[in-house]
């Protein structure tokens, strides 16, 4: 199987950057905390790297870029080297510092991405035995188990000798959907706008009254020009320009949103002379009321003028 040690091209990073927290600088301490590596199809390789700074084995996710869902996992031995926890090659440089332990990767790996007094650690299994957690004698642990592990945890801890642990109860005490500690983080987390919804943001910024027309005619924004790439008028201001041609080209917008707002169904009818566009849908002036898009039921037809090129 074709894999690379390290690479940004992979579901987890996708999703990750659909949130606004992860920036680029973000990522890019991740990955140099993790080294996080991707298969040719894409699934993130999770590399569980020893006190030595040597590659033990690989943990590969298949997940759902937009959701975070993870599917399936299997695992990238490296030359039958016993395996160690994700992130033990972290501990030298910390030697002082609490350590976080969860059971998966991906865990890790997005808690420590944010401000906590941890460095971050998984097991990478469902049940650690004793011997998986002997690089953390002599440290203080905190565990944060997945939601309904508690006592799995807690039994497994207390078989490791001289080792000083808390285990949190935080996930057996939180509603919802969220099953680990990072499900629970980034559910309080923005998600990075659309396209539609940034254009619309930078919109507000250049005129909020267009905004607002926007909003209350349900239009689609399909883009905006930045100001940069508007060449600049050269001609010498000897007198007020004109707003006609820019008010045109707001007005050529809305109508082309409400052409696809009526799908091709009856368009004579809002273009009729009887009937105007409102916030509300279409306002026939023979009926005096709004009317359901595309039903044309004035009983007008003929004479509706020809269709405006």
């Amino acid at each position: 199987m074709k894999s690379e040690i390290t690479s940004f091209n992979s579901s987890f990073f996708e999703y990750l950057c659909g949130f606004v927290w992860f920036d680029q600088e973000r990522l890019e301490a991740l990955m140099k905390r993790y080294p996080i590596g991707a298969t040719e199809q894409g699934e993130p390789i999770f590399w569980h790297i020893n006190s030595e700074h040597k590659i033990t084995n690989g943990r590969i996710i298949t997940m759902d870029s937009e959701t975070g869902k993870v599917y399936d996992d299997s695992w990238y031995y490296q030359d039958g080297r016993p395996t160690c926890l994700f992130g033990e090659h972290l501990l030298d440089s910390f030697p002082t510092q609490t350590v976080a332990l969860v059971m998966d990767e991906m865990t890790a790996a997005i808690m420590s991405s944010f401000p906590t007094p941890y460095v971050w650690l998984a097991t990478g299994k469902e049940k650690a035995t004793p011997t998986d957690l002997l690089p953390l004698v002599g440290k203080s642990v905190v565990v944060f188990p997945d939601k309904g592990d508690y006592s799995k945890w807690q039994e497994t801890l207390q078989a490791v000798p001289n080792l000083q642990f808390y285990i949190s109860d935080v996930m057996e005490k939180v509603q919802g959907d969220c099953h680990t500690i990072a499900q629970m983080v980034l559910s309080q987390q923005p998600l990075r706008p659309t396209e539609a919804e940034a254009a619309l943001m930078r919109m507000e910024d250049a005129n909020p009254n267009i905004a607002l027309l926007v909003k209350a005619l349900g239009l689609e924004v399909v883009g905006i020009s930045p100001t940069s790439d508007i060449p600049k008028d050269e001609t010498p201001k000897t007198k007020p320009t004109s707003k006609e041609p820019k008010q045109d080209a707001v007005m050529q917008s809305i109508l082309l949103a409400q052409e696809e707002r009526w799908h091709g169904r009856n368009p004579e009818c809002h273009k009729c002379k009887f009937s105007h566009e409102g916030i509300n849908g279409t306002y026939c002036g023979k009926l005096h009321r709004y009317v359901e898009y595309g039903k044309g039921d004035c009983g007008v037809e003929a004479d509706i003028p020809p269709a405006l090129g």
